[in-house]
């Protein structure tokens, strides 16, 4: 790690601790508050994936990762920092990949200090994020594009300054359907954001759910090139999350060990969870392949069902919160795990 990581994590550290001690209950709270959000900021800590050009510090995937470890470590809330991280990496994702130059200028520098922030609209109600199950629409109409159609549990959303939606294009047509994905201001008409009523977890973070009515975008709000967008910016994310994620997941297990070793007779409990974290860092730190990761994967499924054995009433508040949290984490996107164990059980079956 370099002295500029170096002096990030320390950031993130302190910032967690204080947030800690100053704001009581945040594992209740509904989101940041703006003066963590503003701290966060002034550390540099939201623009930690935007080009150094725009204000941001340039940094790669897996130093992000490192940071989001010591942040998750020092604050046991899976809530602050998956605002925080989402944060970061939408700004990448969607404006570094798929953003034109004119998208660029304008968002980078307001990304990197948190005046804007995007948040990724590919779920639906009832559907999830499966492609064939997705039923909003984009359709073109005189040089723009009207979007209709509903989305759900939108991650960060109710804090979000644009929306990038992934709606289908090409609706009616025979054949396999297209997806664009289109950066939408919070406030264009047409566009209502309600906070999500069915995501009871990860707080403060947000999710929400976006009904879309005759929402008019310009053609200049097309994200990436034209064709099929799914398999180039929603499937790859998947990834993209899931390895910056697991380092996220480490540190708050870290976090979570730290307070089961202090119970009675909790040493031994939490001595094979932490000899189990160790696996998972030496993995995140020299693996960088899939099935790397899927291994890491595993490992927290074992990890889950080690802590559900705990006397997890016996923490205080903050630490019940932290370990339902994971608990839940682990169940998201679920279908996509098991597909990639199956795959690798064919795999050797092939082999045999």
């Amino acid at each position: 790690m370099t002295d500029k990581v170096d002096a990030f994590i320390a950031a993130a550290e302190a910032l967690a601790r204080a947030a800690n001690a100053d704001y009581p209950g945040l594992h209740e709270a509904e989101s940041v508050p703006e003066e963590l959000w503003a701290k966060l900021s002034e550390a540099g800590l939201l623009g930690l994936r935007v080009p150094s050009e725009y204000g941001g510090a340039a940094l790669d995937l897996e130093d992000v990762g490192r940071i989001a470890r010591a942040f998750a470590r020092a604050s046991g809330n899976q809530g602050l920092v998956t605002t925080w991280l989402g944060h970061n990496l939408m700004a990448d994702w969607v404006i570094g990949h798929f953003g034109n130059a004119d998208k660029q200028a304008a968002l980078f520098p307001k990304l990197a200090t948190g005046a804007a922030t995007i948040a990724f609209a590919v779920s639906e109600p009832g559907a999830g994020a499966h492609p064939k199950k997705l039923s909003a629409t984009a359709r073109e109409d005189g040089g723009q594009w009207r979007l209709n159609g509903a989305k759900a549990y939108v991650t960060n959303g109710p804090i979000a300054t644009h929306l990038a939606i992934v709606a289908i294009t090409n609706a009616g047509a025979p054949g396999r359907k297209a997806f664009g994905a289109f950066l939408v201001p919070k406030d264009a008409p047409g566009l209502t954001i309600r906070p999500s009523e069915h995501v009871d977890f990860l707080k403060p973070n947000g999710h929400a759910s976006l009904d879309l009515e005759d929402v008019i975008v310009p053609a200049s709000a097309r994200l990436g090139a034209e064709g099929d967008i799914y398999p180039l910016m929603v499937k790859p994310l998947r990834d993209h999350e899931d390895r910056v994620g697991a380092w996220s997941r480490l540190g708050a297990f870290e976090y979570l060990v730290s307070k089961l070793a202090v119970l009675p007779d909790g040493a031994m409990h939490a001595g094979g969870i932490a000899a189990r974290l160790l696996a998972v860092a030496t993995m995140l730190e020299h693996d960088k392949t899939d099935k790397g990761l899927l291994a890491v994967r595993a490992i927290f499924e074992d990890i889950r069902a080690q802590v559900a054995l705990a006397d997890l009433a016996a923490l205080d508040p903050e630490a019940q919160a932290l370990a339902r949290d994971l608990d839940k984490l682990g169940g998201v996107a679920r279908y996509a795990v098991e597909a990639k164990f199956q795959a690798l059980g064919r795999s050797i079956a092939n082999c045999a």
